[in-house]
């Protein structure tokens, strides 16, 4: 939607649970989570809300919190597998996932530190 609240427009046409959408750097593309295939995973889909991509794609996970890096080639997420909550990160294409921090407890969060 325009900044005063006009032209309201719907990117998703799931009927699950989308959330936690966040913008990448380069205003072309949003993250977020989703419910639509039967556990949270991590999309992404054009800022028009077109071609949405599932990147974790992992049937045992729950992935959720989605944030940009600063050049917008990478994503950190907050994913409980195996019992555990932690921090990963993922290239933007969905390849690489690389667990960062294990067994972060009830609450996890993680966001990438301003560019300089």
């Amino acid at each position: 939607m325009n900044i005063d609240g006009s032209n309201l427009t719907r990117l998703t046409q799931s009927d699950d649970n989308d959330s936690g959408p966040v913008w990448s750097p380069d205003g072309t593309k949003i993250a977020f989570s989703s419910l639509r295939d039967g556990n949270f995973e991590v999309y992404v889909m054009n800022a028009d809300g077109s071609n949405p991509i599932n990147l974790t794609n992992d049937e045992e996970a729950r992935d959720t919190a989605p944030s940009w890096s600063a050049d917008g080639s990478r994503i950190v997420f907050i994913s409980y597998r195996n019992g555990s909550r932690g921090i990963y990160v993922i290239n933007a294409d969905g390849s690489n996932v690389v667990n960062l921090v294990d067994d972060m407890g009830k609450f996890a969060t993680a966001a990438w530190s301003p560019a300089r």
